[in-house]
């Protein structure tokens, strides 16, 4: 009987011992883990590209639009056109999760056709403002539920703001900045109130030469002779557009030969500022650095 008794006290401890080696422990279970696949993301406006890049998404950038030339690194991105000019296939093409576009530009019949197929479409406000490249960012921060941190570009903000406000405090005047819009000479246009233009002039200590209509509007000498500008602001593309090497006239030439504009203190004074286009109007990060470059032209002309 006591062996007996030995003998089932054996096999119940082989048992436990069998079970034990049989059923792994909870740090040698695996556990799976699923990640997530990096987003492929299509910019359609310069500002929302370079925003990007700031928050270190742009090895996610699977496309841009024409007006996403900064950085350099965008020039290795699939580039889609205008946004007035998109392909639906070309898009489709990229297999995109995601598709930005400034919230000015967003009724598109192109987008409707690419949200049709699923496809996550989002608007970004982009306000005229030195603070709008932070909110801009902060709306893409949610979207894309990726943290970031804008305590660098608040502060470069508040520092060139500071030396702007100082600019605008030795100023003895605010000048009248006439902002053209150029594509040739067939092609000059003039910005009024709520545009890019207007705001950069005032943010800069300026005073916008047009207040009497908002957007643009084809320039005229009457026009140019009521504003009477003393300065002119324009990009360094549309100022190049105005050159003709058949008639051997360089490009400022161009521009003071312009009918009128001679008779204003900015022609008499060949007081012209030119600036990178997406620079000046894209109020992304750098707007401050422009707003800052815009002031020290303003306030201090070379001639």
């Amino acid at each position: 009987m006591k062996n007996l008794c030995y003998l089932l006290l054996l096999l119940l401890t082989i048992g436990c011992q069998s079970e034990e080696q049989q059923t792994p422990s909870v740090e040698e279970t695996p556990v799976a883990t699923e990640e997530l696949a990096p987003a492929k993301i299509i910019s359609l406006n310069g500002t929302i590209t370079e925003l990007l890049y700031e928050m270190n998404l742009g090895d996610q950038l699977v496309g841009i639009d024409r007006t996403s030339t900064y950085p350099a690194a965008t020039q290795n991105v699939t580039n889609l056109g205008h946004v007035s000019q998109l392909n639906a296939e070309a898009i489709l093409a990229l297999q995109p999760t995601a598709i930005f576009i400034d919230k000015k530009n967003e009724q598109n019949e192109v987008l409707d056709q690419i949200k049709a197929a699923g496809i996550s479409i989002h608007t970004i406000d982009i306000p005229y403002t030195l603070n709008g490249a932070v909110e801009a960012m902060e709306q893409l921060s949610d979207l894309l539920q990726q943290e970031v941190n804008t305590a660098n570009l608040r502060q470069k903000i508040a520092t060139n703001q500071q030396k702007i406000e100082q600019l605008i405090a030795k100023s003895s005047s605010s000048p009248k900045v006439l902002f053209i819009y150029a594509r040739g000479t067939q092609t000059l246009m003039v910005a009024g109130e709520n545009t890019f233009a207007s705001a950069m002039i005032k943010i800069a200590g300026g005073t916008p030469a047009v207040q009497d209509f908002e957007s643009f509007k084809p320039l005229t000498p009457e026009a140019l002779l009521a504003c009477n500008p003393d300065a002119i602001l324009m990009f360094d593309s549309g100022l190049a557009s105005l050159a003709n090497e058949e008639e051997e006239q360089s490009a400022i030439e161009g521009l003071l030969s312009i009918k009128g504009m001679d008779k204003t203190p900015a022609g008499k004074n060949q007081n012209v500022i030119i600036m990178d286009g997406a620079y000046l109007s894209g109020f992304g990060p750098r707007a401050s650095d422009a707003a800052l470059e815009l002031a020290q032209k303003i306030h201090s002309p070379s001639k």
